[in-house]
Order: C-alpha cells, then sequence, then structure tokens
C-alpha cells in the first residue's frame, strides 16, 4: 500500500469522522520517506520525515532551497523540544507561556535532525502547534516533523488544496505522495518567528498575533488573551522585590479584563481560580513559588530574561522571594470619589504584591499619581476587533 501512495500523489478530504485513517495513512508516507500536504493553525504544511536524508532532499527539491536556509520542525511537546533543541530561559519563557500557538522559537540544535533543516549557525525552529490533528500525529511519529509552508517560492502561503495544485507543475506534484485538504483554511499569516538565542528575544517575522505595533498583541481566543497575560506579566515585571506591580486593566465590558487577570494568576502560580471581583470590589490570592525551576517565573533567586520586538527592548529581572499576594480590584461599580476612598486602594498597596485593577477610569488622577509614586504602573488597553478577537496594547 505505501508504494502505490509514493507511486501516485494521493488526496484525502479530512472530515470530522476520519482523523483515525488520516493519521495512519500519513504516518505510513512518512516512516516511507514521502512528502505529505497537511493542514495546521497556520497554512498547509509540506511534512517529511526530519530525520531522513532522502525525505529532506525532496522537501529542499520542493521548496528550491538552498542548504543554510532553515526549515523549522513540529514537535509534540516541551520534552520532545527539550530533545532536539537546546531550552535557553527566553526559549522556555516562550514555550511556557505562548505554546501551543501560532509561533517558530529559534534555538540552539542538538544536531539530531538533518543538518540541512538547520541554519548556518547551527540554529533549529521549532513548532508547537495550537492544532491538535499534527500534535497527535507527531507524537504516534515520536520524532519532529518538518513544518515548512507547502508553497513554492515566490508564491504566497497556501490557504487552500485548489490554490496549491494550480500553481504546481508536473515535477512538483510528483513529489508529494499525499495530501490531506481540510478545504479552505482560516485566512491566518505564517506562524511568527521568535529568535531565543541572542540574549534577547528578537521577532524576526511577524504572524498573526503580532501587528504592525511594537507594544501590542493580537489575540484570537480567551486561552491566547491568557498566554499573553502570562508572557508579559513574566517579561514586564522588573525588580520585584523593590516596589509593588500594578496592572491597570482598560477595556470595555466584555473585552476580557477579567480573562487578562486569570492569566496573570496563572504566571503567578495562583492555585484557585482567579474571578471577577464585580461584587465584592476586590480578591486577594497567594502567590506559590513554582516547584519546577524551568518554569516561568524561577524559583531560583534571579531569573533574568529579555524582550525584545522589532528591536525596541530592555532587559528585565524577575526575583521571585519576595512575592507575596496578587491583589484583584474591579471597580465597575464604583461611581463616587467617596466609594472609591471607603476601599482604602492606596493604604492596601504593599511590596511584594502584584495588583490587576480593572476599570481604572474611576481612579482619579490623584490616585494614579499616587499610585505612580508607589508602584511600578504596567498600562493594558484590550480592544475588541470582533467576537473572539482582540488587540492588547501595553505600556
Amino acid at each position: 500500500m505505501v508504494e502505490s501512495i509514493l507511486n501516485t500523489m494521493k488526496i484525502i478530504k479530512l472530515t470530522t469522522n476520519n482523523h483515525k485513517k488520516i493519521i495512519k495513512e500519513t504516518l505510513a508516507v512518512l516512516k516511507s520517506g514521502g512528502l505529505v500536504v497537511f493542514p495546521s493553525d497556520t497554512v498547509y504544511g509540506l511534512l517529511a520525515d526530519s530525520t531522513n536524508p532522502k525525505a529532506i532532499e525532496k522537501v529542499l527539491s520542493f521548496k528550491d532551497r538552498p542548504v543554510g536556509k532553515a526549515i523549522s520542525v513540529f514537535v509534540a511537546d516541551k520534552k520532545m523540544a527539550e530533545d532536539y533543541v537546546a531550552l535557553n530561559q527566553n526559549a522556555l519563557n516562550v514555550v511556557n507561556n505562548l505554546l501551543p500557538g501560532p509561533f517558530t522559537v529559534i534555538c540552539q540544535s542538538r544536531h539530531k535532525t538533518d543538518s540541512r533543516l538547520e541554519a548556518e549557525n547551527g540554529t533549529l525552529g521549532i513548532r508547537l502547534p495550537d492544532f491538535p490533528l499534527i500534535t497527535k500525529l507527531v507524537t504516534s511519529f515520536k520524532k519532529p516533523i518538518t513544518a515548512t509552508s507547502a508553497n513554492i517560492p515566490g508564491r504566497p502561503a497556501v490557504h487552500s488544496i485548489s490554490a496549491l495544485l494550480n500553481t504546481l507543475s508536473k515535477k512538483k506534484k510528483s513529489l508529494l505522495a499525499l495530501i490531506v485538504d481540510s478545504n479552505n483554511l482560516p485566512k491566518n499569516r505564517p506562524s511568527t518567528v521568535l529568535d531565543t538565542t541572542t540574549g534577547q528575544l528578537k521577532t524576526l517575522r511577524f504572524g498573526d498575533l503580532f501587528p504592525k505595533t511594537a507594544n501590542s498583541f493580537i489575540s484570537k481566543s480567551k486561552t491566547q488573551t491568557q498566554k499573553i497575560a502570562r508572557y508579559l506579566a513574566t517579561n514586564i515585571i522588573k525588580k520585584i522585590s523593590g516596589r509593588p506591580i500594578v496592572f491597570l486593566l482598560e477595556g470595555n465590558l466584555g473585552a476580557g479584563k477579567t480573562i487578562f487577570a486569570k492569566g496573570l494568576g496563572k504566571a503567578l502560580y495562583v492555585e484557585e481560580e482567579v474571578i471577577s471581583p464585580t461584587y465584592t470590589i476586590s480578591y486577594e490570592y497567594k502567590i506559590k513559588k513554582p516547584t519546577n525551576s524551568n518554569q516561568t517565573i524561577s524559583s531560583h533567586k534571579n531569573f533574568s530574561t529579555a524582550f525584545d520586538i522589532n528591536d525596541n527592548s530592555q532587559n528585565i529581572t524577575i526575583n521571585n522571594n519576595g512575592l507575596k499576594k496578587f491583589v484583584h480590584y474591579d471597580l465597575y461599580r464604583i461611581e463616587s470619589a467617596e466609594e472609591l476612598k471607603e476601599i482604602r486602594l492606596l493604604d492596601e498597596i504593599y511590596c511584594g504584591n502584584i495588583y490587576a485593577i480593572e476599570w481604572p477610569e474611576r481612579l482619579s488622577a490623584e490616585i494614579i499619581s499616587a499610585l505612580k509614586k508607589r508602584a511600578e504602573i504596567v498600562y493594558i488597553r484590550i480592544k475588541t476587533l470582533n467576537e473572539n478577537q482582540r488587540e492588547i496594547f501595553w505600556s
């Protein structure tokens, strides 16, 4: 059966009921050194065994890719990633907080895949996609699979099989053993590429998560909003033992301020479910120390990371020893200066605490000014783009 697949390109329609068949046939092709066009969380990808020289030769021929121009790989999880690349603290921050998702993370290779997938400096890009079918496929294959897009040079990334086939010569088509057709994919851009190897986290290519503005993210779901919050918490909180940190969360009703606060709680290892304190004004949560030094906020005394988007960056240092409480305020029901005085907000700002304040518009200019003197202020604005998408600005 495998020989017939490799000699004649086969197209299978992906349905809700044939996932097992898709996995089985794709695995058969990959194990035999064939190429598969497969849907992903971004665009259609070109899959091959990353350790098979003959398979990689086909990938390079299909893509007209010279050696030294890197090709990324899909991994099943963090453990598989660690087997094939070295995850420094920058990489761990991305893996722990933003993955799975539309990111390619550039790391130093451990040189276990075909060397032609690496860049000239010995780095390799890894992807952990937000696409369960690929995750299941890579888990079953037990080693990384190429994650390059299925388009040919000079052509845009493809979101439909018909568009792909219209661009391919007979020679290119002959290189493909199997195509998994999921109809038209959403018009997502290819993944955001993050280089973690240079000391500062650098964005080499902007995907859908990053718009052109350096200090903003695009979130396409509640889960992604929480991931962004975790990521920002890890990178923006500076010299945490010196001053309290206050996140001011601005946005319309339903924009996702509480969802963002949930992400902050996860970054700080809050064990309880972070919920909206609309009727109680505030909730307090104990910040736990992580048990694994490779997690988002390290249990080591000092954990340094860096954050660079489009060369606009600053070094961040986080000291976890002094962290005590995460305090979440919702001021939506505050209607007067007298009510604001009653909650004694300024009296509750202590070193070692992290604060999230929804509806900071309720705060007077005097209180904002006093907060700036007492605490490190991080301003977050969440803009609703449509039912699911949000643009998250920070300063």
